[in-house]
């Protein structure tokens, strides 16, 4: 299924700039783990929250960086 997930990170001029894009994904917490694993680690600072929205009913999820950063160690191996 197809989700849009959206974030915003804080830019080195003190800006905010928005990410979002498509994924596919088994559900709402899978989507956000996606697209935080697309997205570049290069010390920029994500803002909470990442929304999720499921194209064809329009449910929304809201979850912290911290929550998707496990979940992300959990998808990649680093934790059993």
């Amino acid at each position: 299924m197809q989700y849009r997930v959206q974030t915003a990170v804080e830019t080195t001029e003190r800006t905010f700039e928005l990410r979002s894009g498509w994924v596919d994904a088994e559900n709402h917490l899978h989507a956000a783990v996606v697209f935080m694993l697309e997205q570049p680690v290069d010390g920029r600072e994500y803002l909470d929250p990442i929304t999720v929205v499921e194209e064809d009913t329009y449910r929304l999820g809201n979850y912290m960086h911290k929550a998707i950063n496990v979940a992300c160690d959990f998808e990649v191996g680093l934790r059993q």
